[in-house]
């Protein structure tokens, strides 16, 4: 019987021999070309006059959503504030193995701009802090630094100003990362932002819309799950590959109750058990002594 890690093993050994082949194949034409690695795209202070301009940017060439997407539901839908849902910002020095600090990163990220969207602006600056706080233990210099925090400060008062401020500095960190090969360090923090959003729509209402919403996010999915493999076939960084290819399980295990829904319409049974695997993995990913 063939076990869950024979099958994924199988499945990356594949993916390895598929893109030697593609590499292959296009030599010839990469010699004629001169294309340029793909980025994430910056967030310049003169294209962020106003929170919804900024939320509306492609999270990366994957076509992976972002949380603020599923927050604007939220409020659309006049869901309450909940703070009790958040990450408790006491959470952040309990984090020390560098994936869990930039997995920590991206839930902390997730939480400004839930609080931002609510104009929640005391909460916006202390997540932010957070953030700024692990961003230097992971030594991004770009993006979480103090230029951002006086920025931030001065602008408390601002709550459109503070989305725009925390947005660009988060799409500044994410550059760094891409442009100085740390992009493995990357995954992580996209993972605990999309599990964060998952967490804060299901845990925060019980609405039919939701269920809507819950299934619309089976591409997104899908999109993150690609994400990850290709990180493990072109990072040179292997030693977090185990750490990748246990997120990749616990995403596909949420994939697995997806492939049971018949058309666009999810019972109540599935949508539980999508919700609970959601929560579940929201409690291992700010666990500081869970993987």
């Amino acid at each position: 019987m063939q076990t869950e890690s024979t099958i994924f093993d199988r499945m990356i050994m594949k993916r390895i021999i598929i893109c030697l082949s593609a590499f292959l194949l296009t030599c010839s034409l990469d010699a004629c070309t001169d294309s340029k690695k793909p980025r994430v795209r910056t967030v310049s202070e003169s294209e962020v006059d106003d929170a919804t301009e900024v939320t509306n940017v492609v999270y990366t060439k994957y076509g992976i959503p972002l949380p603020i997407d599923l927050f604007k539901y939220l409020v659309a839908e006049e869901i309450p504030y909940n703070n009790d849902l958040l990450i408790p910002l006491e959470n952040m020095d309990k984090y020390t193995k560098e994936p869990k600090q930039a997995m920590a990163l991206g839930v902390y990220s997730a939480d400004i701009a839930y609080c931002s969207l609510y104009k929640k602006q005391q909460e916006v600056m202390g997540y932010f802090n957070c953030s700024f706080k692990l961003a230097d233990k992971l030594d991004i210099s770009e993006g979480f630094n103090f230029r951002y925090v006086e920025r931030m400060e001065n602008n408390i008062n601002s709550a459109d100003s503070l989305s725009s401020i925390a947005a660009e500095s988060y799409w500044k960190a994410c550059n760094y990362l891409n442009d100085n090969e740390k992009n493995n360090i990357l995954p992580f923090i996209i993972y605990g932002g999309w599990v964060e959003s998952q967490y804060l729509c299901v845990a925060s209402n019980d609405l039919k819309s939701t269920r809507e919403q819950i299934m619309n996010q089976r591409e997104g999915l899908l999109s993150l799950i690609n994400y990850l493999y290709e990180v493990m076939i072109e990072s040179s960084a292997f030693y977090y590959n185990y750490d990748i290819k246990t997120l990749i399980v616990k995403l596909n295990n949420i994939k697995k109750i997806y492939d049971k829904v018949s058309g666009n319409n999810i019972d109540a049974q599935l949508y539980n058990d999508i919700c609970s695997r959601i929560k579940t993995m929201r409690s291992e990913l700010i666990d500081p002594n869970k993987n």
